[in-house]
C-alpha cells in the first residue's frame, strides 16, 4: 500500500485479488489491465468513507460484507463469461 496511509479492509483486498486472477483470462483486447482498471474505479467509487458514516459497528461491517458480496457475484460472473468464450472457441475448432 502506499506511505499516505490508506488502509483497505482484508476482505475488500482479498476481493481485489480474486479478481485480478479471474481477470488473467478475461475476453478483451486489453485483457488483465481492462480488469484491473474496472475494479479500480469500482473500488473507488464505493469509498470506505462510505461505511464509515453508519455510527454501529455492526451495521458497517454488515454493509461491507454486502458490498463483498456483490464483488463476489461479479467475480463469478467473470468466470461465467470466461468459460463461455472458451467453449465457443472450442466449439468453433471442432
Amino acid at each position: 500500500m502506499s506511505a499516505s496511509g490508506n488502509k483497505i479492509h482484508p476482505l475488500v483486498r482479498d476481493l481485489y485479488k480474486r479478481a485480478i486472477l479471474v481477470g488473467r483470462d478475461y475476453p478483451h483486447p486489453r485483457g488483465l489491465n481492462y480488469v484491473r482498471e474496472q475494479w479500480k474505479r469500482a473500488i473507488r467509487e464505493n469509498p470506505a468513507s462510505q461505511f464509515e458514516a453508519i455510527q454501529d459497528p455492526a451495521l458497517r461491517e454488515k454493509a461491507m460484507r454486502k458490498a463483498v458480496g456483490q464483488g463476489r457475484y461479479a467475480i463469478r460472473e467473470m468466470i461465467g463469461v470466461i468459460q463461455l468464450k472458451k467453449y465457443r472457441t472450442m466449439r468453433r475448432r471442432y
